[in-house]
């Protein structure tokens, strides 16, 4: 089976290539109404002959889904395009992630705290806990949990966050620091007002990950 952001890669960069060479072609305008038009027939069209993975299926399903009901305002071109931006930045030459290290989270954690963030990391989280704050924005991540997903300083198990603040702002600096974070949910969790994210082996989860701020080109 192949992997979820493998595929994911190779279906937003065959989506954008074939509209680029359906406008150089003079097929299809280069607006915004016509782009959407496009991208919606492309992946109904994938969809179809089932030419990817069945791990991206759902997505697919999603973004069919949100041209039909949105239509422009899907920006499935730009979403195509800022999940490429965001894959490129933690892909090797071979198109394969990274190994996730322990000292990539440390510096993370480091970052975080330099913008005014509370870390916790030496509490256990095996049940439903309260984390008093005062406002300030919060990351917690279990003592435990985190003792036993790394080894030889490589993440090897999947690592629950817990995130409460700006959560753009924590996937940014995650991001920078070389790691995608995965939302579970966004606000309840075991750590009251919190949201939980996770962290992959390899950046390597099996669904969308959330995306960090894209950069001007």
């Amino acid at each position: 089976m192949a992997e979820f952001y493998q595929e994911l890669n190779q279906l937003v960069n065959d989506g954008l290539s074939a509209l680029q060479t359906s406008i150089a072609e003079g097929k299809t305008p280069n607006n915004p109404v016509s782009e959407t038009h496009f991208m919606s027939a492309w992946i109904t069209k994938v969809i179809k002959q089932q030419r990817y993975d069945h791990c991206v299926a759902k997505t697919l399903a999603g973004w069919q889904q949100q041209a039909r009901s949105m239509g422009k305002q899907a920006q499935l071109k730009q979403k195509f395009e800022h999940i490429a931006w965001t894959l490129s930045g933690v892909l090797n030459e071979a198109g394969q992630t990274k190994p996730l290290t322990q000292q990539a989270v440390q510096h993370w954690y480091q970052a975080l705290e330099d913008a005014g963030w509370m870390i916790t990391t030496e509490y256990e989280v095996d049940r439903k806990v309260t984390h008093h704050t005062d406002g300030q924005a919060s990351l917690v991540v279990c003592a435990k949990q985190a003792s036993t997903a790394f080894e030889d300083d490589t993440l090897n198990k999947a690592l629950s966050v817990y995130v409460r603040g700006n959560s753009q702002q924590c996937i940014d600096l995650a991001y920078q620091c070389g790691l995608l974070l995965y939302k579970v949910t966004d606000y309840k969790s075991l750590v009251k007002y919190h949201g939980e994210y996770r962290l992959y082996p390899a950046n390597a989860g099996n669904h969308l990950p959330e995306l960090p701020t894209r950069l001007k080109d």
